[in-house]
């Protein structure tokens, strides 16, 4: 029998993992061919990061290796299928995933030793490469490329079904699953891999098949599930799943969380599943996305948002019902400047987003349009190698740092705007998402006609000319951390006061101020206010709104990393900022 391993590393988060789904069906699928369990026998699935040296220990004398590659694990894997090649010279070596480049030209970061290359959905091409390694080929001629798309999902067996994964629970960690209901994305966003990767006709897994695999996870404790569909909600069979796998959480308690990337220009269909989800007590909130709110901007991002009126009214309807959302944006983009960036996360505010503002810096993956080198000349993109912000897990020991391509500049936004624009996504996401000047903001905009734009601009003003107070500490930290981060260091931060945690620079400063010294804080922006709105009336009883989210943390008895971890890494700030009647 003929030895094969699986590889698809992930990071842990504290005490939780996922399960390695990727690879999962690459082994189930292969199990289900006779000539295969004759042939090779499949070894320990590897999903932990560990030392490479200690992998390559274990391994008994491995014919097949296959890597599974994503942007977290690209590095690692390269390191450790190199430490393979030289303790198993004969190993033949597989990379697959949506990190493999596509194009000629960036195929030079795979390296010489990895002797097949898979793109796009790999199970049958996987097995192909087995078929052909047991004919007696040898790696140099079994060729560099292998591409195969599925048309019929019902050939690819469930790993939760047929045990893949029932040795790994043994385990002392908490593991969380993956699920697709469908493979296949009908959008071409420039940014997104997704599309470029997998873009074809939505095929869609059995209902069976799916529904038994919400029973596993009910009955093996799997604590949150993520879907993998690029638009969950699209199908309308997808609300009788959710359903179904509400039914499941009612008997067996889990999954208790459930999260996924809903379909785009969400509407009735996506609303329903989030009441659903909302009321089993299972929602990490709804996207409601934008990436951009500049039209322009939009149009070189090949990508079409619901319009803002519509999304004012389906937020209402959201916040009606006690429903969480979150809408993300991305800062970079081609065409954006910084006045319609700003101006976007205005417009956003004044329809009502006060909550839920995830603002990410674009990162370029190299099966994306934006990963060609034309697109990139066209729009005059800056890329800086960064070191990955892996947020919320656990700093890798293995020495391996994982990297991404950061555009720090286009023709449209100099480096400059981009920090400007950089530290106004901050103070919002700090001072407006996670509550600490929300409703002061909101006093001053509905009542004196104040801009949010305006507000905050001067919020970050405030920080640069006033440097004793606690406002100017954070933002000098953070205003460290982004030069840190342009010139190839890292963009998160670790304090072993809430953890051993990875933090963006927003998370860490509301927990800086909530957990510790929101009293300096409130006492210094309480005259601040005052002396730039000397008529500014009751803003010691909106504060004291606020100040019942600081509370949280003594209500913790102490326990700064379960507060930052409830507050923050949970996703529940909702449920800890409740107003105080005054």
């Amino acid at each position: 029998m003929r030895n094969v391993y699986l590889v698809q590393v992930n990071n842990t988060f504290g005490d939780n993992v996922f399960l390695p789904y990727s690879v999962g069906l690459l082994q189930a699928y292969c199990q289900s061919l006779d000539w295969v369990e004759k042939e090779y026998c499949f070894k320990e699935l590897i999903y932990l990061r560990e030392r490479p040296e200690a992998i390559v220990e274990r391994m008994e004398n491995p014919d097949v290796v296959g890597f599974s590659c994503y942007i977290w694990n690209w590095e690692f894997n390269k390191v450790l299928a190199k430490k393979v090649r030289e303790s198993y010279p004969g190993c033949l070596i597989v990379f697959g995933g949506p990190h493999v480049p596509n194009s000629v030209e960036l195929r030079s970061d795979i390296p010489d030793y990895v002797d097949v290359v898979i793109y796009h959905e790999g199970e049958v091409a996987f097995s192909e490469t087995l078929r052909f390694r047991c004919g007696g080929l040898k790696a140099e001629t079994l060729g560099q490329l292998t591409s195969f798309r599925i048309s019929d999902l019902s050939i690819l067996p469930s790993p939760y079904l047929t045990g893949v994964f029932d040795k790994m629970l043994e385990s002392n960690y908490n593991h969380n699953a993956s699920q697709e209901t469908h493979r296949g994305c009908a959008y071409s966003c420039s940014f997104c891999d997704w599309g470029s990767a997998v873009m074809s006709k939505v095929r869609a897994f059995d209902d069976e098949r799916l529904i038994r695999e919400f029973e596993w996870m009910g009955q093996h404790k799997i604590e949150l599930l993520y879907s993998c569909d690029a638009n969950f909600g699209l199908l309308p069979r997808d609300l009788d799943l959710t359903k179904a796998m509400v039914a499941v959480k009612e008997r067996y308690g889990y999954p208790q969380q459930f999260r996924a990337a809903y379909a785009k220009n969400s509407g009735q269909q996506v609303l329903n599943i989030s009441r659903v989800v909302h009321q089993a007590g299972m929602s990490k909130g709804t996207t409601l996305s934008f990436q951009s709110l500049d039209p322009h901007t939009l149009q070189e991002i090949k990508r079409s948002n619901i319009k803002i009126e519509n999304f004012k009214s389906l937020l209402g309807t959201y916040r009606q019902e006690g429903i969480p959302t979150y809408t993300e944006l991305i800062l970079g983009l081609p065409g954006e400047t910084y006045e319609s960036f700003t101006n976007g996360i205005e417009q956003l505010l004044d329809a009502g987003q006060h909550e839920g503002l995830n603002i990410y810096l674009l990162a370029v993956l190299p099966n994306a349009e934006m990963g060609d080198s034309e697109y990139q000349a066209k729009h005059g993109m800056r890329l800086i190698q960064s070191p990955l912000l892996q947020q919320h897990s656990t700093p890798n020991q293995d020495g391996i740092q994982e990297m991404c391509l950061l555009c720090v500049e286009t023709a449209t936004m100099s480096r400059e705007s981009w920090i400007r624009a950089y530290m106004f996504a901050w103070v919002v996401q700090v001072f407006h998402g996670f509550g600490l000047l929300r409703e002061v903001a909101m006093y001053l905009h509905e009542v004196q006609g104040v801009p949010y734009r305006e507000f905050y601009e001067w919020l970050l003003q405030v920080a640069a000319q006033r440097p004793a107070t606690l406002l100017a500490e954070e933002y000098r930290r953070t205003l460290a951390i982004v030069k840190r981060g342009l010139v190839g260091g890292q963009w998160g931060e670790v304090d072993l006061r809430y953890g051993n945690i990875t933090w963006p620079t927003e998370e860490l400063t509301y927990l800086n101020i909530a957990a510790q010294r929101s009293a300096r804080f409130y006492d210094e922006m309480n005259l601040l206010l005052r002396l730039r709105w000397p008529d500014l009336v009751d803003v010691s009883i909106r504060v004291s709104w606020d100040r019942v989210a600081l509370r949280t943390a003594a209500e913790f008895d102490g326990d700064l990393e379960e507060f930052a971890r409830q507050a923050v890494w949970y996703a529940r700030k909702r449920l800890l900022q409740k107003p105080v009647e005054v």
